[in-house]
């Protein structure tokens, strides 16, 4: 004879494992399905509005410290592109670009990010401006019968104390 626990098991597990494959099927292929698609494709489904910027694909930089890379113009952030990365713009769509990274599938930018020509995209870099030098402190060479230094001379410490050497040639805090 079985166990109880044993014949509520086996219709659990198939129950399962329906289950999971139903969800398996469902799951949809979105991200793979777009780049499996030929460029001559894509090129006939987009619309007529887009204007063309040239034939020859001009190159153009990043001039930005930081650019999202989208699947459609406002879309989806898919990844980011750094300063001074070559992309090619292959569409001009009001303020997108369609570019080609690498010989990936086109993907979209803001073009008001986009500069071209040689080293477009070097920022020059604030000058630091040095603060301004603290006058230094001179300190009174004389101090008469109170000081008990030899020479009188008071000298300032590291952390700002103030000290003399005395005439055996030891310091002598608080003067």
């Amino acid at each position: 004879m079985r166990k109880k626990g044993q014949s509520r098991f086996l219709p659990l597990l198939v129950l399962l494992v329906m289950i999971w494959a139903i969800g398996k099927k469902d799951t949809p292929k979105t991200e793979q399905s777009i780049s499996q698609v030929p460029v001559s494709i894509l090129a006939a489904t987009s619309s007529p509005e887009p204007k063309p910027t040239q034939a020859s694909a001009p190159e153009h930089f990043v001039n930005a410290d930081k650019l999202n890379l989208r699947a459609q113009p406002g879309g989806k952030v898919i990844s980011s592109l750094k300063r001074g990365e070559k992309v090619q713009v292959y569409e001009q769509k009001a303020e997108w670009a369609r570019i080609s990274l690498d010989g990936q599938p086109q993907r979209w930018i803001s073009y008001k990010h986009l500069c071209s020509g040689s080293n477009c995209f070097v920022t020059s870099q604030p000058r630091r401006e040095r603060p301004a030098p603290q006058p230094v402190r001179s300190s009174p060479t004389e101090y008469g019968s109170s000081c008990p230094c030899s020479a009188g001379r008071v000298c300032i410490g590291p952390r700002g104390g103030r000290y003399c050497i005395t005439s055996e040639g030891n310091k002598r805090y608080g003067v």
